[in-house]
């Protein structure tokens, strides 16, 4: 069954309180935690003030997403299946020898490497959002099942902990698509960890159908394709978490933006239960915050 079927394009939810979750999960990147300064920036600090080393900001800005892109694509998935990489580790290491000219094993190249990496899998890189931590105590003391669903590699679970926040989650509770070997919006990456979370549920209660799994289940993220469009296309709920209220489905935005039009036919929302929380269809949220899903399942 189509989960974008048309008879359920704007199709307004009139309540908004829905049961208890059976599972939710949470992209991670823009969701639980954010870059403290620009990637670029910090980029630049750390290679300018203590390698010294003359590569502008606004290059580096300019030219990461292109050599990202390029190892992507010449080696996909943190180059997990290539053969002369080793881990995710070796794939950073020619990342960044690649974006700064250097050799491949020159001291240099090798040290900037390391400093980078140890700075991009802590708290010297990102800070929480200030919602996350009240909300993630909640949905624990309401023992709401929640998990980790991002498009990373395995260096997400020292950043968590860095964050304070790693005590939350088991190492089986942070979905990556390293490991799962897809990644977002792809089906098959909600569907690996939806299938492992229904069995225990099912074993639990026999009667329970997959169907039903995923009327409870939701996943909250920030981006539009490969978090919610992903999500609903996968069968379960979705949650758009648009911080800056910069969407089209905040009727009161001052700059919005376009978006596909995957899910919905128009615009139009119930705003009835507040500003920061967006009614679109029986499957369908907008939120510029975690706090609005407290309400939306009366916790």
């Amino acid at each position: 069954m189509d989960p974008l079927r048309k008879e359920r394009i704007g199709k307004s939810q009139a309540e908004s309180n829905f049961p208890l979750p059976m599972l939710v999960s949470f992209d991670l990147w823009g969701t639980l935690y954010t870059p403290k300064k620009p990637v670029p920036e910090q980029y630049y600090d750390i290679s300018h003030n203590e390698f010294g080393i003359k590569k502008l900001a606004e290059s580096i800005a300019a030219e990461f997403p292109t050599v990202f892109s390029e190892m992507s694509k010449e080696f996909p998935n943190y180059g997990k299946y290539t053969e002369n990489i080793k881990s995710s580790d070796d794939w950073w290491h020619i990342l960044v020898a690649r974006l700064y000219q250097l050799p491949l094993e020159d001291v240099q190249t090798v040290k900037l490497y390391e400093r980078l990496m140890s700075h991009f899998e802590s708290a010297e890189a990102y800070e929480l959002y200030s919602d996350v931590k009240p909300v993630l105590e909640a949905l624990t003391e309401n023992k709401v099942p929640f998990v980790a669903a991002t498009n990373s590699d395995d260096r997400a679970r020292n950043i968590l902990d860095s964050l304070g926040i790693g005590h939350y989650f088991s190492d089986n509770d942070i979905n990556l698509s390293y490991d799962v070997g897809y990644a977002k919006p792809d089906r098959r990456f909600y569907s690996s960890y939806f299938s492992q979370h229904f069995a225990a549920a099912n074993a639990a209660d026999p009667s329970l159908t997959m169907t039903q799994f995923l009327e409870r289940t939701w996943h909250v993220g920030d981006d539009y394709d490969k978090d919610f469009v992903g999500a609903v296309r996968a069968g379960c709920n979705g949650v758009y978490l648009d911080r800056l209220q910069s969407s089209v489905f905040f009727q009161n935005a001052q700059n919005c933006k376009a978006v596909s039009n995957d899910c919905f036919e128009g615009h139009t929302g119930n705003t009835a239960e507040g500003d920061d929380l967006v009614m679109l269809a029986n499957n369908r949220v907008c939120v510029s915050g975690l706090q609005p899903l407290l309400r939306l399942f009366d916790l």
